[in-house]
């Protein structure tokens, strides 16, 4: 049984949903960076949360870096099963137990892989392979993405607005050069520190 959820009765899918799929759940690689950042530079969040942002920014595009790859082997869809909860829960579990338990590292890859999901919503089979999906494949990615990067609005603005709140980032934490950046991502790097006040 495939789960088709975006189809209407006669099979064809709604233009809201069309323009949707077209344009936001496209989202390329920035805004997954930034989004994950964003969260974490969030006041009342940054005052309570301390973690590696390496990790994090790590499992934010961990999926892609699995299911891309598979898709220029011609293997996959781009959404494939590095998008589901399975995946992710493996994931975690595998590099919580590789790292010897060191929760500085998993836990903000989590994070990462979890925020990665919810931005690819609702297009990605996250019950996959407890429920069946059909996996559509592009035959020229590259192509495809440069169209749809230069073409479509949606798209461009979304990547426009990730690399807004990457600068945003980089300008309110005064991180000007290269060595500064690499000493905010690896800030935190032996712990993760939940603080209560």
């Amino acid at each position: 049984m495939n789960c088709i959820i975006f189809l209407t009765r006669n099979y064809t899918l709604n233009p809201v949903i069309i323009w949707f799929l077209r344009g936001v759940l496209r989202i390329f690689l920035i805004f997954h960076i930034a989004v994950p950042l964003l969260v974490f530079e969030l006041p009342l969040i940054k005052k309570k949360f301390e973690f590696n942002r390496l990790a994090l920014l790590i499992g934010s595009l961990f999926p892609d870096i699995i299911d891309k790859s598979m898709l220029f082997l011609n293997l996959g869809s781009g959404r494939g099963f590095s998008h589901t909860i399975l995946f992710i829960i493996l994931s975690f579990i595998f590099l919580h137990i590789a790292t010897k338990r060191k929760s500085y590292l998993s836990l903000p890859f989590l994070i990462g892989m979890v925020a990665h999901l919810v931005l690819d919503l609702p297009e990605v089979p996250l019950f996959f392979p407890f429920i069946a999906y059909d996996f559509v494949m592009i035959e020229d990615p590259l192509w495809y993405w440069f169209y749809k990067l230069f073409n479509d609005p949606l798209v461009y603005l979304t990547e426009i607005g990730g690399i807004l709140i990457l600068l945003s980032i980089l300008i309110g934490n005064k991180l000007f050069h290269i060595k500064e950046i690499w000493d905010y991502l690896n800030r935190n790097v032996g712990y993760v520190k939940f603080q209560d006040e």
